[in-house]
Formats: structure tokens, sequence, C-alpha cells
């Protein structure tokens, strides 16, 4: 297995594959099932013909600069392992983050059938989080991607979130059904167009659809501001996620729709990433 492990660090610092050991480690365990210690810890260990015809296809996938989760075909979300594939976005810890933050703001009406609207689902990632975090709320989660729908349904499905989820085909662009709900959340597209052409090569094989937030960024976050107060509760919130430097814009265009006083949460690298919104104090 060692010799196994050796050739494809070589061959992903060849293609500039960051964190190469880290990578080939990972996949050796996925094929072996196990953990990257136990990786490390039995580089004696002989694969079989299976298991190496595996790890060479894996490794050169990954050879190509495809992302590690599409390679392994899932990604950790918080306690959840999460299927993933090239229709919807890679799960990061940012999400989390704004997951925990939604969730904060009801843990004193945890057992209350909470109405959330999500917008953008992609892997179903957050609602399914939600889902167990607040396990009596009722939970819509929209995207316009059926391939990204049929992979959500596939998660809640696994996860047991299916009963508490409805998945929903909508554009986020059309104006949105009244509704009265308590939470809208969003990890929505918000990267420039102009600087998609400068993400790492992983990033640039993520769906455009997720990452182009049009030409300044804002375009789905500006959306989402001005049909939010239309689906609210007085007393609902919004939280999106957001822009490292997009937080003076956000603040205005949430001024402009009568929310008051936004707070903004940091992410693990001190970046401002997360915007929580309401229409009340």
């Amino acid at each position: 297995m060692g010799e196994w492990l050796e050739e494809a660090v070589a061959a992903f610092c060849a293609r500039c594959v960051p964190e190469a050991r880290v990578n080939a480690e990972l996949i050796m365990a996925h094929i072996l099932r196990t953990g990257r210690n136990e990786v490390r810890l039995n580089s004696q260990r002989r694969l079989t013909p299976i298991q190496s015809s595996l790890f060479q296809r894996l490794v050169g996938l990954r050879g190509r600069r495809i992302p590690l989760a599409y390679v392994l075909g899932c990604q950790p979300f918080m306690d959840l392992n999460i299927e993933v594939d090239d229709s919807v976005l890679i799960p990061r810890p940012e999400t989390e983050e704004l997951t925990l933050e939604a969730a904060e703001l009801f843990t004193t009406r945890k057992q209350e059938a909470l109405e959330i609207l999500e917008i953008g689902t992609g892997s179903g990632c957050v609602s399914i989080a939600l889902s167990r975090l607040l396990p009596n709320a009722v939970i819509e989660a929209t995207d316009i991607s059926p391939a990204a729908l049929v992979l959500a349904r596939k998660n809640a499905g696994i996860c047991g979130r299916s009963p508490y989820i409805w998945f929903n085909e909508q554009d986020l662009f059309s104006p949105w059904p009244q509704k009265n709900i308590d939470l809208v959340i969003s990890n929505p597209p918000y990267i420039p167009t102009p600087d998609l052409e400068l993400l790492e090569a992983e990033v640039r094989k993520e769906p455009f659809l997720a990452l182009d937030g049009g030409a300044d960024g804002l375009a789905a976050i500006r959306a989402i501001i001005k049909e939010a107060p239309n689906v609210l509760k007085p007393t609902g919130a919004l939280v999106l996620e957001i822009g490292s430097n997009q937080e003076s814009a956000v603040k205005s265009l949430l001024a402009q729709r009568g929310f008051l006083k936004p707070l903004i949460r940091k992410d693990l690298q001190d970046r401002d990433r997360i915007v929580i919104a309401k229409m009340i104090d």
C-alpha cells in the first residue's frame, strides 16, 4: 500500500494538486473503508487487484483536479455524511456555521413546528442539518436544478429526514408564493462573474449556477432580500451566507427592505460571512 500512496503523491505533486499526501491517504481510506490514521499506520498492507484498480482510477480523477468530494462521492457536513456530485456545490465549513447560527436563533423554540424556507438547497445539507437540530420544524427546500433536488431528496432519505422536508423546484428570481415563515435561510451564489475565472481549478469544477452571483456578486442576494419580507412572519429571520467584502452592500439592501440592524458573524478565518436580519428587534 505504501508504494501506491507514494506514486499517488508524486502524481498529485506533478499536477499541482493541493495537499497531495492528504488527498492520497483519504482516497486510500475511502477504498479500504477505514480511517486516514489506519492508512498511515498500516503502510505494509497489500491491496487486492480490485482495490488497486479502484485506487488508480480515483487518483486519476483527482489528478485532473476534480474535487476530492466528487471523487469520493461524499462530503462530511456537521455530523452528517452528505452525498455529492457535480450537480451541487460541495458543503463547506462556512455553511456549517450558517446552519448553526440559524438554529441558535430558535434554541428556546426547538419543540415548536417552525416553518423554514431554504433557497438554493443544493445537496440538501443545510435543510437536513436544520431538521435534526430543530426536529419539529417543517422545511421547504427549493432549488432551480432538478438534478440537485434528486440528490437532496436522496440525502434526506439516507439521513432519515424525508418526512420533514419538502423539496421544490423554484427559481429564486421569480416571484415567491405568499407564505408565513419563521426562517428564510440561504447560501446563495455570491461570487462576481469576473472573479469566477480566478477560482482554483477544483472550484471551477463546481456548478457555476451555485457560484455565479452576477456582475457584482449580489444578484441572488438582492433577489432574496427583495422577496423575503413577503414570506416572513413579523418576528421571522433572514439568515444569509455572503462574500467577505459584501457587508456594506448587503446592509444597504436590507435597510431598503425594512430590516433592522442586521448582525454580521465572522467565519473561522475571521472574515465577514453570515448576516442575520429581522424586521423587528
